[in-house]
C-alpha cells in the first residue's frame, strides 16, 4: 500500500514537473530574440525609441561683481533680475585684483 502511494507521488511531481518545462518551454520559444516577456522592458524599449536623443543647447552670461558693488541694488539685485530671466549661476572665480566673475546659464 505504501508503495502505490509512494509511486502515485512520484507520477503526479513527474508529470508536474514534465508540464512546467513544457510550458515554459513553449513560452520561451515564441519569444521574438533579444525581448524578454511579461517585464516593462519592451514598453520602455517603446517609450526611448520614440523620444530622439537630444543635446541640451545652453545661453551663457558673464558677470563681473567688481562693476555691481558700485551699482545701486548690488550684486544680489543683478543675480535675483538674471534669475527672472532664466539663468543660473554655474561658476563663479575669483580674478586678479579682487574681481569676482559669475558664470550664468540658462537653456536655449
Amino acid at each position: 500500500m505504501r508503495k502505490h502511494y509512494f509511486l502515485s507521488s512520484l507520477a503526479i511531481f513527474v508529470a508536474g514537473f514534465v508540464l512546467s518545462a513544457v510550458v515554459d518551454g513553449r513560452r520561451l520559444t515564441s519569444m521574438a530574440p533579444g525581448t524578454l516577456s511579461n517585464s516593462l522592458a519592451p514598453e520602455v524599449a517603446a517609450q526611448i525609441a520614440r523620444q530622439p536623443y537630444t543635446i541640451q543647447n545652453w545661453e551663457y552670461r558673464v558677470v563681473n561683481a567688481r562693476f555691481l558693488r558700485n551699482d545701486q541694488g548690488g550684486i544680489d539685485s543683478e543675480l535675483n533680475r538674471q534669475g527672472r530671466m532664466g539663468f543660473e549661476v554655474c561658476g563663479i572665480t575669483q580674478a586678479p585684483g579682487d574681481d569676482l566673475i559669475i558664470v550664468l546659464k540658462r537653456p536655449r
